[in-house]
């Protein structure tokens, strides 16, 4: 009896690294779908393995998928630009694969970093829309005020994608999270599939009075992670006679000003720490010391950090906005609007034991919703059907 042949599918991610939870996702897709396909990986740079599997808690390497590079002219035109071009590289990522697909006959076209326009049915996993206004604040840049910039930019995009802004409408679209399911809906019209993200590696099970009396927090160096109002909560209730303290877990961004600024709070400061680019396994064990943990950015698309703290057993207190609320099941107690609500909040829990006993029974339920074996299992389940679907399909 022969074989049964894998059906081949075709990763689209521009720069699978070490840093981000959107390439987390990536190494994550990755390692689910090579047990039961056959994976190639369209990108833009090779992939530096040993330094993605420390950061993520995967096991991948270089012999289990076919990295298809993209040609070097590719990343020249990138270099053309005054900064890093992030949609430009989305969509030459997306162009690669469209020329690697006639060639190679995928039976699956999946993208990793948001929407794509394949020129046939794909899958795409929306991080947040592409093209959605207004953006976060934080994600916007100085040429972003320049007028007409902005369309120009994503009209030449477009051509260069050779795709429309209602290609991507036909794909199976999965999202991080129910927040970025209402702005794909509002801004495609389309519904999608919440799948939420995979929350890596084990946690070390640190008993409840081993644990310090502090808040964590992990992210990188950045001004719309707001470490400097998780900073001013905790010296509130500092001052409130609650000896807590703080420790940041993260790692240099784009901002170096915003994390002097950071280190100024810290040096006069005793019980605030700043701990720079820890390894997968100490980030658990530090994380695992702490009772608590803070989360104080506003609309974040899902945030791999507050399900982090809550998968290491920690009570974790998110801005009430964007998919923290979600990763904490809208549990009122665990969400702030301002540094006086968040302040008022964790003492509550520190007086009331009842109070804290609840919501430790809350995180033991709701952190087995992001382990990664959910993520795994889920995505070879949508892949596989998705593929069924296609091969019994009649082209058009």
């Amino acid at each position: 009896m022969l074989p049964v042949s894998k059906k081949r599918v075709l990763v689209v991610h521009p720069r699978v690294t070490s840093v981000g939870g959107g390439n987390a996702l990536a190494a994550w897709a990755l390692q689910a779908l090579r047990e039961d396909f056959e994976v190639d990986l369209a990108t833009l740079v090779e992939v530096d393995y040993a330094g993605v599997n420390r950061a993520f808690g995967t096991s991948l390497s270089p012999n289990e998928f076919c990295l298809r590079r993209a040609p070097s002219r590719y990343l020249s035109l990138l270099r053309l630009l005054p900064t890093r071009g992030a949609e430009l590289e989305r969509v030459l990522t997306v162009r690669h694969g469209q020329n690697l697909d006639p060639r190679l006959h995928y039976d699956v076209l999946f993208s990793t970093y948001n929407e794509a326009d394949f020129l046939r049915r794909g899958m795409q996993y929306i991080h947040y829309p592409a093209y959605y206004l207004p953006r976060p604040d934080i994600e916007m840049r100085w040429f972003h005020s320049l007028p007409g910039m902005l369309s120009f930019y994503r009209g030449f995009c477009l051509f260069l994608s050779r795709g429309t802004y209602a290609g991507p409408r036909q794909n199976l679209t999965l999202v991080n999270s129910s927040f970025v399911a209402e702005r794909t809906r509002h801004w495609h019209q389309i519904d999608s599939t919440v799948l939420y993200p995979p929350v890596p590696g084990e946690f070390p099970d640190t008993p409840w009075g081993q644990r310090k009396s502090g808040l964590v927090a992990v992210g990188r160096l950045h001004p719309g992670k707001r470490w400097h109002l998780a900073v001013e909560i905790v010296e509130q209730l500092r001052a409130r006679g609650h000896p807590l303290t703080l420790t940041v877990i993260g790692h240099l961004g784009d901002s170096p000003t915003y994390a002097v600024m950071l280190n100024g709070l810290a040096a006069s400061r005793p019980w605030f720490r700043i701990l720079h680019d820890l390894s997968r396994d100490d980030l658990a064990a530090e994380v695992a010391r702490h009772r608590y943990g803070i989360h104080p950015m506003e609309e974040e698309h899902f945030g791999i950090a507050p399900a982090e703290i809550q998968r290491a057993g920690c009570i974790p207190f998110v801005h009430n906005s964007g998919g923290p609320v979600e990763i904490v099941g809208h549990e009122l107690a665990l969400t702030f609007g301002n540094v006086l609500e968040a302040v008022e909040k964790v003492e509550r829990v520190l007086v009331d034991p009842a109070l804290e006993r609840r919501l430790r029974q809350h995180v033991a339920v709701q952190r087995e919703r992001f382990s990664a074996d959910r993520f795994c299992r889920d995505l070879r389940a949508i892949v596989h059907e998705f593929a069924e679907s296609q091969t019994n399909s009649t082209p058009t």
